[in-house]
């Protein structure tokens, strides 16, 4: 089984898991940092991971 990327803090599931898509992350509004440092909610990646189904 290959490996799963990491959760960040604000990622509802691992990336990967079935019913779940890429949002942009509430905290940084998708840019990655906020007041200058990398967001901590999403990594500095700018997105999160969320379910969107009915899991």
């Amino acid at each position: 089984m290959p490996d799963q990327p990491d959760m960040n803090p604000g990622d509802e599931v691992k990336p990967g898991t079935p019913q779940s898509g890429e949002h942009v992350c509430p905290d940084c509004n998708g840019f990655g940092e906020v007041a200058g440092a990398p967001c901590r909610a999403c990594g500095g990646t700018g997105r999160i991971t969320a379910l969107v189904g009915d899991a």
